[in-house]
């Protein structure tokens, strides 16, 4: 079936194709209005990498029509410059293609954490840990006890990252529409990646709490790097008395979950209580070498192994701890190891810090670099986040043996 030509203003998308000669007539006797108006177009997605096929057409008939449009300078302010149509149309092309990327990789690292928007290149968070004076009645006259707090502060620094694109006249002279179309995907594909590698590294401890302990560590109290797992008594801290990690339990069956709520039930809040968790909202996080045995775990109503109506498995469907939530990564197989995994409520202590969001930032022809090379497009993303703990007894790891998961070469 023939594709539907739709017609905005003179301008025709679809069907045989863009008008390049309405386009051009609509940049030089409209700049303003070409600009929303391809944004638009863009937007909706009439205007993509797959209907312009002909970049090479589009190039001739707008890289000579210059436009006036408004961008953000290095600080922030906005200000008018006069640049080439073609890189404004390609630009918004290529946005859209980057951000419709973001969407088509699945990520679960956001799951983990709580996102927190701040510039600065240490992030300094207080936790005020109550100290309580225990009255259990106060008598009538006597003035009610203060609740002191001893300040500690947790830091969380920055990782700046990113990538460039760089597409010469020549490429699209010669219509390589296919090599920019891969380059451009990747842009947000190494995005992606990158962040979601970085923040199940840190959720996990990898370097901080390996064989080796090491930076980066993502327990950092009052700026010093400390391991957020181990299996020593009151450590990281005295609200750990059995500590923040189980040696040989190995993910089997249920019985392995049930040490790890037999653990997490040694652990005690900031007053020197249980913690106050609802074991239907926690998140196990695995290796995806282990998603079979999670789904069995999570699918069995009954103990397996066991017949009995009684043996209700009370992290099935019909347990008590029905509710909880498995999470698998392959990041965890490939940059760690295929055995270790981990339970509670990470979202109650991990804080993602983004000094920079997702950037990108495009630059067309009237540049050095077209100049220089002929370089007739240039594109940039780039993003400054870090992950860090302002607790460490929300979120427990389990191993198979004793040997925690090898840290990656940074």
């Amino acid at each position: 079936m023939a594709t539907k030509r739709k017609l905005i203003q003179g301008v025709q998308i679809g069907g045989a194709g863009m008008d390049l000669a309405a386009l051009r007539a609509l940049a030089k006797g409209a700049p303003a209005e070409f600009v929303a108006r391809t944004q638009k177009l863009i937007d909706s997605g009439e205007i993509s990498f797959a209907t312009a096929r002909k970049l090479d057409l589009l190039y001739a008939a707008l890289r000579d029509v210059e436009v006036k449009v408004t961008m953000p300078d290095e600080l922030g302010i906005q200000r008018a410059i006069t640049t080439s149509a073609f890189p404004i149309l390609l630009g918004g092309m290529v946005v859209k293609a980057v951000n419709d990327g973001y969407e088509q990789y699945p990520t679960i690292g956001d799951q983990l954490v709580e996102d927190l928007e701040d510039s600065a290149a240490v992030t300094v968070i207080a936790a005020l840990r109550g100290m309580d004076k225990k009255a259990d009645e106060v008598k009538e006259g006597d003035d009610f006890p203060e609740i002191s707090a001893s300040d500690e502060k947790f830091e969380i620094g920055e990782k700046r990252n990113g990538r460039t694109l760089r597409i010469t006249a020549e490429t699209i002279e010669r219509n390589q529409i296919g090599d920019i179309v891969r380059r451009v995907n990747a842009l947000s594909r190494i995005a992606n990646v990158s962040v979601e590698k970085q923040t199940l590294l840190r959720v996990c401890d990898v370097y901080g709490s390996g064989t080796s302990a090491a930076a980066p560590y993502v327990y950092r109290p009052n700026g010093s790097g400390a391991s957020l797992f181990s299996a020593s008594a009151n450590t990281p801290g005295t609200r750990a008395p059995s500590g923040t990690r189980i040696q040989n339990n190995a993910l089997a069956d249920e019985t392995d979950l049930t040490a790890m709520r037999t653990r997490i039930l040694t652990l005690r809040d900031e007053f020197g209580e249980p913690l106050p968790l609802n074991w239907n909202e926690a998140i196990l996080l695995h290796p995806e070498t282990l998603g079979e045995i999670v789904n069995k775990i999570k699918s069995s109503e009954l103990i397996p192994g066991t017949t009995s109506s009684n043996a209700v498995n009370p992290f099935g469907p019909r347990g008590r701890y029905a509710g909880w939530t498995p999470l698998g990564s392959g990041m965890l197989d490939a940059h760690m190891d295929t055995t270790s995994w981990y339970f509670g409520w990470p979202k109650r202590q991990f804080v993602r810090k983004w000094a920079l969001r997702y950037e990108l930032v495009t630059l067309g022809m009237d540049t050095q670099a077209y100049l220089n090379s002929r370089i007739a497009f240039q594109a940039r993303i780039a993003w400054n986040c870090e992950v860090g703990a302002t607790d460490y007894v929300y979120w427990i790891q389990s191993l198979s043996g004793t040997t925690a998961p090898s840290a990656p070469a940074i």
